[in-house]
Formats: C-alpha cells, structure tokens, sequence
C-alpha cells in the first residue's frame, strides 16, 4: 500500500518527529477522499480512513516493541516505550494540526457536513456542562472521570485485540478536538481577534487538560498492542510473556494516573467548576 512505503518502522523510531508528517498527511487524505466518496455523510468516514491509513506502519512498529528486550530500565515504568510514546503522540499532533485546518479552510456549508459527528459530540458535552450547576465539583469529576475511564478502557480493548485499534478512539479523538479548536479560533477570530492572536487561544483553551488525558489513551493503546503482538509470538507460560504483561500493567497504572491529573485539570481549571 502507497501509505505504508512512505516511511519504514525503523526510520520513524529513529525520527519519531516524522509521523507528524505522516499524520498531515493520512487525515488529509482521509478528508479529501470522504468528501469524494462520500459527499452527503463524511465525518464518520474521515475517522475510518484515517485510522485505515495509520495502521500499518503502527503495527509494525508495536511488533518490533514487543521483541525488544527490557532489561535496563532507565526509567521508572515509561522508559522503555518514550519511543512508541512519541511516535504516536506526533502522529496525533499531525492528525489534530490537518483536522483543525481543513475545519478553518473550508467553506462554511462543506464544514457542516464533514465534522458534523464531530461537532454533535461536542453540542453534546456542552450541554452537559451547562447543566451540571447542580453538581458539586466532586460530583462532576466523578462524571468526568467515568467518560475517561470508559475511554482508555476502549483504547486498552481496541488495541488488544486489533494490535494498533487504538489508533481509531486516538483519531477520533484528534478530529473532535480539531473542530472543537477551530469553532474556538473561527469565534474568536469573529470577535474581532485576529488569528495570531485566535490560534493560541483556541488551541490553549483545550491542550491544558487535553494532552495529558491523550497520553493516558496512548499509554493504554501501547500496552493494548504489545500484549496482543505477545499473545500471538510467546506462550503464556514463557518468561518473556510475563516480563511484557508485568511492563503492560505498569503502563495501565501509569495511564490510570496521568488520566486522573487529566480530570482534575479539566474540572478545576480548564471548565472552571
């Protein structure tokens, strides 16, 4: 496949940098292609043609995870992943920078129809912050947290069971972010700032709590990944299927923890409850 030739697994481990490239480029041609093959109903097929994209060359790259041996731990937990980490987090960063620009760039009535699940979802978890007044802020973390929890719980099955199927809740992710940011920086731009100054204030307004609760789903889509490519290269009684499900728990634990911080940062300061 033409995607997958662009760049080999090794290439981006050593220039993790590059998936941000990669990234531009799978949501872009995940956009112009639903809009052209599906022209009455993109926005959900935007999501699966970029996922299709990504998968490939994240595969690959867990598979080579997995075989690699973890003896020095130069870090606690993370270490021996910071690499799969950061492929992936500038993947995303790539996916979220083309989803926000195609929603700035394109006409207002082909915006409606290409983030129109996008932008639902988002109407959707508005409107539950408005009528959360009732709530105390212990309530409404707990709501926050449980919609986290159900979502890294989904990135750990996903990736489980389809290796790199995390990929798909990390896309769509990117892409309700991306319109989020860009109804941001279109409101902002319209209350007569201008985008230097809209840009920052549309992508600050949900990074605060946004990136750390993203590496929580990373996190989960990582160990997801390894475990599913360890269930298919070792026996379960083998040493080496051990040392990877004892390196997948910490990564859940780890995840569990920054996606808690998440919640607290959104919660008291990003929603201001």
């Amino acid at each position: 496949m033409v995607f997958e030739s662009i760049l080999n697994p090794k290439e981006v481990r050593d220039k993790p940098w590059k998936m941000f490239i990669l990234g531009l480029i799978y949501a872009s041609a995940g956009v112009l292609l639903s809009m052209w093959i599906f022209p009455t109903d993109p926005s959900l097929s935007i999501v699966f043609l970029t996922t299709m994209a990504s998968i490939p060359i994240l595969v690959l790259i867990l598979k080579i995870e997995e075989t690699e041996n973890f003896q020095k731990k130069e870090y606690p937990l993370i270490g021996n992943h910071k690499d799969v980490l950061a492929i992936i987090f500038f993947l995303f960063i790539g996916l979220l920078i083309a989803f926000t620009t195609w929603y700035l760039i394109l006409p207002q009535e082909m915006v409606d129809k290409v983030f129109l699940a996008q932008t639902n979802t988002i109407n959707s978890i508005n409107s539950n912050v408005r009528v959360q007044g009732s709530y105390i802020q212990t309530e409404f973390l707990k709501i926050i947290l449980a919609n986290n929890f159900k979502v890294l719980f989904f990135c750990l099955i996903f990736s489980l069971l389809y290796g790199a199927g995390a990929i798909f809740i990390i896309t769509w992710n990117a892409s309700v972010l991306g319109t989020a940011i860009g109804n941001a920086i279109k409101v902002n731009v319209s209350d007569a700032f201008s985008y230097v100054s809209a840009i920052p204030i549309g992508f600050g307004q949900y990074l605060l709590h946004g990136i750390p609760e993203l590496i929580a789903y990373f996190l989960a889509g990582i160990a997801g990944g390894i475990i599913s490519a360890a269930v298919i290269r070792h026996k379960p009684s083998s040493n080496k299927f051990k040392e990877v499900m004892l390196d997948s728990i910490d990564l859940i634990i780890l995840a569990s923890i920054v996606l808690i911080v998440s919640g607290l940062l959104e919660v008291y300061i990003s929603l201001g409850v």
